[in-house]
């Protein structure tokens, strides 16, 4: 359940929420689909039509079934860059491995448990430098991608967005 108190205002003020449902693949590893709130069909990370409010999402998740969450696209026109954190975290103790807890430091900025309760995603102000990365377990966006949104914030992290364009620099 989406702990909607703990997301950033900053996030909420914007029309840049889908929900999202869990599509099984043959590999085994399931991907996260947006959904358009006005129609229900799939949503385009590219398409700000097909995008709406945080209110219309969080509204649209309690009236239907079939889909899992709430998401945050990334665009061109907002200042944020997401970090995701993939496999760092214990889910039955909540420990966070030391390779993250560095990155989670160094950016000083909202930090959320993810779905899986195994990563984390950090969300801050700032742009790549040279478009979405992925590396290993290691995923930074800023426009053209949504991440899933659960509102568990991180304890010993900031409660809301901070601007770290440095910070997004030396780790991408």
């Amino acid at each position: 359940m989406i702990k909607s108190e703990n997301i950033p205002e900053d996030l909420k003020d914007r029309s840049q929420f889908v929900v999202w449902k869990i599509l099984p693949r043959a590999s085994g590893r399931d991907s996260k689909i947006p959904i358009n709130l006005k129609t229900g069909r799939n949503a385009s990370v590219k398409d700000p039509r097909t995008w709406g409010t945080f209110l219309d999402a969080f509204d649209y998740l309690s009236k239907h079934s079939g889909v899992s969450g709430i998401g945050f696209v990334f665009s061109e026109d907002d200042p944020f860059t997401g970090v995701d954190l993939d496999g760092c975290r214990d889910p039955e103790t909540g420990e966070i491995e030391s390779w993250a807890r560095q990155i989670i430091s160094a950016l000083g900025s909202y930090t959320e448990v993810s779905p899986s309760q195994a990563g984390v995603k950090a969300f801050v102000e700032g742009s790549l430098p040279g478009g979405g990365r992925k590396n290993d377990r290691i995923e930074m966006y800023d426009q053209k991608r949504f991440f899933t949104l659960t509102g568990w914030h991180l304890e010993g992290t900031p409660r809301t967005i901070e601007n770290r364009p440095d910070a997004i620099e030396d780790l991408y």
